[in-house]
This record gives structure tokens, sequence and C-alpha cells, in this order.
């Protein structure tokens, strides 16, 4: 531990003697391919979203978080809204699984329409996260007959009562949701995120 600090802070004063990087830029991370640590710069690994270094996922996430105020949020995605196109932030279609159709009123109550199947419940807004309050438990497997034979442990596991959507923008028009998905989950040391929009317009 204490090579690792020695290690570090060489490094550091080097880069902040040349002037090149402020301390707020940095990160180091240690994993199995970097026992010692590696210094990583924040500017570096938030430029390309469709490949989001592990390290950097949530600094991402609250940067591209709309940063509206929850008020008005609250007034502006009110309305029906139908699914548009689910891509990565650079315009590529993304096979995502997301619901077809949300009804959000403003009595605090929503419906999703997905299949020609309606699930009920209630939303709030909070720091630009949309989140949804199911009436009834829902499961991440909608196959009815899988669902038959998988043990109930299993099921239960898989069940949800609460969803989080992070909303990217929202206008009288449109609501863009972010999706974070894991790549080459296989090897941890080299999983990445890809960011993924699900783009929904606004029903007249």
């Amino acid at each position: 531990m204490k090579q690792k600090l020695i290690t570090l802070l060489i490094i550091l004063t080097c880069t902040f003697g040349f002037g090149q990087v402020s301390p707020e830029d940095i990160i180091v991370v240690y994993d199995s391919l970097n026992p010692k640590g590696k210094v990583l710069l924040k500017s570096e690994m938030s430029k390309n979203l469709d490949s989001i270094n592990m390290h950097m996922l949530e600094d991402t996430r609250l940067k591209l978080l709309t940063k509206k105020d929850s008020l008005l949020l609250s007034k502006e995605i009110i309305g029906s809204w139908n699914l548009n196109s689910v891509k990565t932030s650079n315009e590529k279609p993304y096979n995502l699984q997301v619901f077809e159709k949300i009804e959000i009123t403003n009595d605090g109550k929503f419906n999703i329409v997905d299949n020609d199947e309606i699930t009920s419940g209630k939303w709030e807004i909070s720091k630009g996260e949309l989140t949804l309050h199911y009436n009834e438990p829902q499961c991440h497997i909608k196959d009815k007959a899988l669902l038959k034979i998988l043990p109930k442990e299993q099921i239960e596991s898989l069940t949800y009562s609460s969803n989080f959507l992070s909303i990217r923008k929202v206008d009288n028009k449109n609501i863009v949701f972010m999706h974070f998905l894991p790549e080459n989950i296989e090897n941890i040391d080299e999983m990445f995120y890809v960011l993924v929009l699900s783009n929904y317009v606004k029903s007249e």
C-alpha cells in the first residue's frame, strides 16, 4: 500500500509540475491488470459515449442528466408519449426492449402500454430522474410459459416494484431517457458501458 501511495504521489507531482492537467481530472484505478494502480484522465475517459469506462459511469450519468428543476419537469412530462426510436448517442439503432407507450397524468399516476398490456402505478420526479412505482410487482421475464417452470426463488429475484428512468431531455414534443448498458461483461477488467437513448414523441 505504501509503495502504491509513493508511486501515485510521484505521478501526480510530475503531472502537475508540468501543468498538464488539474487534480479534478485525475482518477486512479486498481484492478487485476493494474495492481499497482493506473492514472486515468476523466476528460479522456468520457469522450466516447459508446465506450464509457466503468469508473466514470456515475460522473457521466450526472453530467448528461437534464438540469431542469423538478417542478418544471413535473409539468413538461404530463401527456401521452409514444416510442419513436432506440439508438446510441451516435445514432446507431440498438436492440433494447423498452415500453411502447406511457401516459403520465398530473395526479401523479401513469399507465404503461406494452404489447397490448397495461401496467399502472404512481410517479415522482427528483433530480432529473423519473421514478415509477408499480401497483403490482413486475418481473424482468415476460414469457408466461417460462415463468411457470422457474423456481419461486428465482422469480422473486427477478421481481421489482419500482423503476428509475434518467431523463436526458424533455420539452413539449419529446422526452429522451438514458440507459447505460454493460458490454464485454465476460471480462470485468475490460467491461465498459454504452449510452442508449430511448426517444418518445408526445401524442397530439
